[in-house]
């Protein structure tokens, strides 16, 4: 099977549509969305206690994004979870609420598929880099968003997670890594949102990892 991996859309609709046309032309079985579709508008410091009665107060629920969605398989990310706790129940339905209800982790047997805002593990190995250097997952790869980077972390073969063994080899957009099998991975995609929208290619028969990175639409 072949995967493309998006994460942390936020709203970017552009951006989305900029993806969605390269993953077009490559020979894709399903596309994995790993969270953070939608942006919730609400502060985090905003605990006042009032009770939202629209979906507009609390984020923009652009038809367009779950339409992009419709045959994906999508996960849960904190900006669901968040936008969920505030909407009212009767506020959403259809398409807007299976995002918002969407599962926690994918999982194939291969690799995890999650947002990564739920996982345990996240250190700050550098100053402004978090890694889930602790987190457990089944498969040979956790695969995740949530922290807006590209970065790949190759686990030592011995089973430690001390930082200084972790390997961490540079990100060559549309160059294929080889995942050896006696490795576990920690996958961080990178953004869909931004100037350079990011995305990830993964062949789980093949065993191959690919990062990609596109212009944006106009």
């Amino acid at each position: 099977m072949r995967y493309a991996i998006v994460t942390d859309i936020h709203g970017d609709v552009p951006a989305l549509r900029a993806v969605l046309a390269a993953v077009a032309r490559e020979r894709v079985d399903r596309l994995v969305c790993l969270g953070d579709v939608f942006e919730c508008e609400v502060s985090k410091k905003r605990v006042d206690g009032h009770v939202f009665t629209r979906v507009e107060e609390v984020f923009d629920a652009a038809p367009d994004l779950p339409a992009l969605l419709a045959d994906a398989i999508i996960v849960r990310g904190n900006q669901e979870e968040r936008i969920r706790a505030l909407v009212p129940e009767h506020a959403v339905s259809g398409s807007i609420l299976s995002v918002l209800d969407a599962p926690l982790v994918y999982r194939t047997g291969f690799a995890d598929y999650a947002h990564g805002h739920a996982e345990e593990g996240w250190q700050e190995v550098e100053p402004g880099r978090w890694c889930l250097l602790d987190a457990k997952f089944s498969g040979r790869l956790l695969v995740h968003g949530h922290h807006h980077r590209s970065a790949l972390y190759v686990l030592p073969a011995d089973g430690s997670r001390a930082w200084p063994a972790v390997e961490s080899p540079p990100i060559r957009h549309g160059e294929p890594v080889t995942l050896r099998p006696d490795r576990q991975y920690l996958v961080n995609v990178g953004p869909v949102r931004g100037a350079e929208p990011t995305w990830a290619l993964i062949d789980e028969t093949e065993e191959t990892l690919t990062y990609q990175r596109c212009e944006r639409s106009t």
